[in-house]
């Protein structure tokens, strides 16, 4: 109720809301909700201002276009006929969470002003991770111009002491950005009689044994209220008396009633009353989390087993359980809601249900483009991954669907959401899957090393790309890999993370040298030289730049020697060494 207040105040003034629900239940990581809100603005632009905001972006990002659009692929509404370059993903054009946050606040920065500020609301934070909170500083503490106001929730009873939120706080007190904290308890038991006594039309004194005994059974929580004033109503504990015209109970048999205060309780009774139909319904959009995409309810539409699947949505949400969003997807009305028809399955069959309804989708959409969708299908069909591994086609099939779900991850800039599908694609090979598979096993290796990298896993991706040096069968296939292990040796230099600098810089020299890239070992020795010299490391910057000059000579680049000959003579004046050679072997 509180943010819908503040909603309605931003529509006044022109503003945008945006907002993003995180679940516990879904693969898809906390990064991607806080993108995905962002995206959502892009349609409320094209009814207000289109002109103006897309010639600032097109100002402000250029020939970078692209990029933005690769991010926030709504963009192109401002842009019809945009047509944007295709993004090869597994020759590493990539973007990592440090780009995503800064092409994020470009675009904040450009959409918002006092004029049109923008509201976002992210609800359940105690589900977000730190680099999902990391980009909402960055654009709160923003002093280039952005215009924002961020409103989230969490329940405090799940979430400890050091969690990122708190740290978020701070940091956001210590950019100078005012924080407010509000803790929402419930109604207080006088506030609750008067609620009841509103709702049945009765003086609050004669109200005050049902409230007392409602209090008592929800802690004031004004959903469970709602929940359990239902159930009274249903059960017949609360009924309306024609000859009195007016509401009555009977106060002793309503206190006896052995109902706790949980609010599941209440809900799994009013559930299990429901048809078969009705309850399956409720089942299969538990298994998806709070919020399911209209796309995977076209789908299972199209199945013969959920053929009646909308008939049955419809339903769901005339008895209160589901409700449509603005955006088309549907949720469910509350977390409490999702959490007692998840209760409906049976534990033991719980990795069954999401395995069958995995299945169903997957037969539906193979060999279609399903967009997102294909999130919501490997994460239900990773479920049977001990009954997929007994067929091996099988396996290489959910091996590939992974694969392309991490691929979609990537292409929308949600490297760590890529990297889990990446990992389930890797679990789903058997053991000599290079020689039986080699084309599949190459990619998903290159996907893998991507995604690691950008999600910070350094090590992790070296010991992949050095197992593509050891299984690639031609210096072609390895040649991305080294030029990856490359390039972010570069990177983690100019961003002052010097351990895994070093290590990247010595593995693509071992990698090049490995694969005969005598080129390519002297560029790397050369890179690892002059980061040696930034560092003031000037003794080993000598030996880098020495066996730099040693493969050059044996190159034949005299250009290239006569370049380090004078990296070499610079250094030597600045500091003699004790030994000479030495390097990387």
């Amino acid at each position: 109720m509180l943010v819908n207040s503040l909603r309605d105040s931003v529509n006044c003034v022109g503003g945008y809301v945006i907002k993003h629900k995180f679940d516990a239940m879904s693969q898809e990581k906390p990064l991607s909700g806080v993108i995905s809100a962002f995206n959502q603005i892009c349609h409320m632009i094209k009814d207000r201002e289109k002109p103006v905001i897309a010639k600032r972006l097109l100002n402000e990002f250029g020939v970078e276009l692209s990029l933005l659009m690769r991010l926030l692929p709504n963009v192109s509404v401002l842009f019809p006929g945009f047509i944007s370059p295709a993004v090869d993903v597994e020759a590493g054009d990539t973007m990592n969470t440090r780009s995503v946050c800064f092409t994020l606040l470009r675009f904040v920065r450009v959409v918002s002003s006092p004029r049109h500020p923008i509201m976002l609301f992210l609800d359940d934070l105690q589900w977000a991770d730190s680099t999902a909170l990391d980009v909402i500083h960055a654009i709160l503490s923003d002093t280039m111009g952005s215009c924002m106001f961020f409103v989230g929730t969490y329940r405090d009873n799940e979430v400890q002491v050091d969690h990122n939120l708190f740290n978020l706080m701070e940091k956001l007190k210590i950019s100078n950005v005012q924080v407010t904290k509000i803790s929402l308890t419930g109604l207080d038991p006088e506030d609750l009689n008067t609620m009841i006594s509103d709702a049945l039309c009765l003086y609050p004194r004669i109200c005050k044994s049902l409230s007392g005994i409602v209090f008592q059974k929800t802690k004031g929580n004004p959903f469970f209220v709602l929940e359990f004033m239902k159930s009274l109503k249903d059960r017949g504990l609360l009924q309306y008396n024609f000859h009195q015209k007016r509401w009555v109970w009977n106060e002793g048999i309503t206190r006896a009633e052995d109902i706790t205060y949980n609010v599941l309780h209440l809900l799994s009774s009013k559930m299990n009353r429901l048809s078969h139909n009705a309850q399956t319904l409720l089942k299969v959009m538990a298994c998806f989390g709070t919020s399911t995409n209209e796309s995977v309810i076209g789908y299972l539409s199209e199945s013969a087993e959920y053929c009646g699947f909308r008939a049955w949505l419809e339903s769901a949400i005339s008895d209160g359980f589901i409700e449509k969003e603005a955006e088309g997807n549907f949720k469910f009305v509350h977390d409490k809601v999702r959490e007692a028809a998840y209760n409906l399955i049976p534990d033991s069959d719980k990795k069954q249900f999401h395995y069958d309804l995995g299945k169903v989708l997957y037969s539906v959409c193979e060999g279609k483009d399903v967009g997102v969708a294909i999130f919501f299908i490997a994460s239900q069909i990773n479920h049977g991954r001990e009954w997929i591994l007994k067929d091996r086609d099988l396996s290489i099939a959910i091996a590939e669907l992974n694969m392309n779900a991490g691929k979609k991850a990537i292409d929308g800039c949600d490297h760590k959401t890529a990297h889990s599908y990446l990992r389930a694609a890797s679990s789903f090979l058997h053991e000599g899957h290079w020689e039986s598979h080699y084309d599949l096993s190459l990619r998903l290796s290159f996907l893998m090393a991507s995604a690691a990298n950008s999600s910070c896993q350094y090590d992790e991706t070296v010991l992949i790309l050095r197992s593509i040096f050891d299984k690639a069968r031609s210096l072609d296939e390895q040649l991305p890999s080294y030029l990856l292990l490359s390039q972010k040796g570069e990177q983690q230099s100019l961003t002052q993370h010097h351990c895994q600098a070093m290590v990247l810089f010595e593995a693509s020299v071992t990698s090049a040298k490995k694969s005969g890239f005598i080129h390519e070992e002297g560029l790397a020795y050369e890179r690892a030289g002059f980061y040696c010299k930034r560092t003031m490391n000037h003794e080993k910057a000598l030996d880098y730049f020495n066996q730099a000059r040693e493969c050059y000579e044996k190159w034949g680049s005299n250009v290239k020697v006569d370049f380090i000959e004078k990296e070499l003579d610079e250094l030597k004046g600045i500091n003699k060494p004790t030994s000479q050679g030495g390097g990387i072997s």
